[in-house]
């Protein structure tokens, strides 16, 4: 287990220039990889959309859907063995190779039975680079630097996120959605050519000897020896449960009570625009503290500032809630994606570390929405006491589960 507490001085916590600077190139390329990626991921926004289009119900396209969710989830937890047993830079060169294969086919086939399978694939492949990219970035990047490493790729991906909509849509509008799947998939297959191209096989510090060291010691069910750490991956599959409320119930909490559609846009604006334009400089600050604090703290803000979603007053409240649901994620999302490479015991756990992270987040953003909207349709505002009450236990899970490796 690596505990920074323990670098020398000029080694302390710095700013994100200099953190960048100091970088090696293949990080760089990493995480400028990781935002194109995400600026060109189309599929879940406009799946639904294309299938209906085509003659298919809700019902139907839901389906689809649900399988490529299943497929996420499936995707980031193999990542993690399969970066561990292979490497981070193969599994993602041929992850995203066979991402791009699987979106391009989503508008090839037409039957349902096949666009599940498809569907379920490029799910699949799609996810499994994350464990992998952020394994690479833990081995490229000094453990004092992780934390505004993590910040700088959240950054990229939440501008990603800002865009690619946009993209998506222009591109719907002006051609067709197979031209937005086409472009998802040129996307993908360019994400795998720059790694192989651009990041040498050394910056993946895997050699044949290493690689089988791994493959016959690192297992997942090491991880479950680790209890601290299971109370962390619940800690994240609860908050998780909870964050995802603001894209399945929040909507229907502002529509119930006869705002205009425009204050949700408002609130999400809000939220995007304040992580991209707050989160870099203020995790210069954050990143003094001890990781115990922050994330816990963190987890408990978001889940009061989604409680306070169902407080009965003025627009005002929903305003309110998404800075306080906002400053918690800001708080604690680039010290959890930190976390887990510097709390695995082993470099060989590092990868199922990172995997079963992203596998629990995965889980909880696939479970959350059934959850909230059947909690609202038949108790209404419990949905919102529910997200409170998962943020006082991912509070209380965290602080015993996250150990202090960044005392302030």
């Amino acid at each position: 287990m690596t505990d920074v507490s323990k670098a020398p001085a000029d080694e302390a916590p710095a700013g994100v220039i200099r953190t960048l600077r100091e970088l090696p190139r293949p990080a760089i390329v990493l995480l400028f990889g990781i935002a194109l990626n995400r600026m060109g991921s189309f599929v879940a926004l406009f799946l639904v959309l294309y299938l209906t289009g085509i003659g298919y119900s809700p019902a139907q396209a839901g389906f689809v859907l649900t399988g490529f969710g299943v497929g996420s989830i499936v995707g980031t937890f193999v990542g993690g063995s399969v970066t561990g047993r292979f490497g981070a830079r193969v599994v993602i060169v041929w992850s995203m190779l066979l991402c791009g294969f699987a979106t391009a086919g989503l508008a090839a086939v037409t039957a349902i039975v096949p666009l599940l399978i498809v569907g379920f694939a490029a799910g699949a492949f799609g996810q499994m680079y994350r464990p992998a990219a952020a394994t690479m970035l833990a081995e490229l990047t000094p453990p004092q630097r992780l934390v505004m490493t993590s910040a700088a790729g959240r950054f990229g991906l939440n501008l990603g996120a800002a865009v690619g909509p946009l993209l998506g849509v222009w591109l719907a509008a002006a051609y067709s959605y197979q031209v937005v799947f086409a472009v998802n998939a040129a996307v993908d297959l360019l994400f795998a050519v720059v790694v192989l191209v651009v990041i040498p096989a050394r910056a993946d510090h895997r050699t044949l000897e290493d690689t089988t060291t791994l493959e016959d010691t690192a297992r997942y069910r090491d991880l479950l020896r680790d209890r601290r750490f299971l109370l962390f991956l619940a800690g994240m599959f609860i908050t998780a449960v909870a964050e995802v409320q603001y894209q399945s119930t929040l909507p229907l909490e502002v529509q119930q009570r006869g705002y205009p559609t425009a204050l949700y846009g408002a609130v999400v604006a809000l939220n995007g625009a304040l992580v991209i334009l707050v989160e870099l400089p203020l995790t210069t600050l954050i990143q003094r503290f001890s990781m115990r604090a922050t994330v816990a703290a963190g987890c408990l803000l978001l889940g009061i500032g989604l409680g306070l979603f169902g407080l009965p007053f003025g627009p005002w409240v929903f305003i309110l809630g998404a800075v306080v649901w906002t400053l918690g994620e800001i708080i604690s999302a680039p010290s959890i994606g930190a976390y887990p490479a510097l709390a695995a015991p082993t470099p060989a756990l590092r990868s199922r570390y990172i995997g079963a992270l992203s596998t629990c987040q995965t889980a909880g953003w696939a479970v959350g929405p059934s959850v909230g909207t059947a909690l609202f349709e038949y108790v209404g505002g419990a949905v919102w006491v529910m997200c409170a009450g998962l943020g006082v236990l991912a509070f209380l899970g965290m602080r015993a589960g996250v150990r202090d490796l960044v005392p302030r």
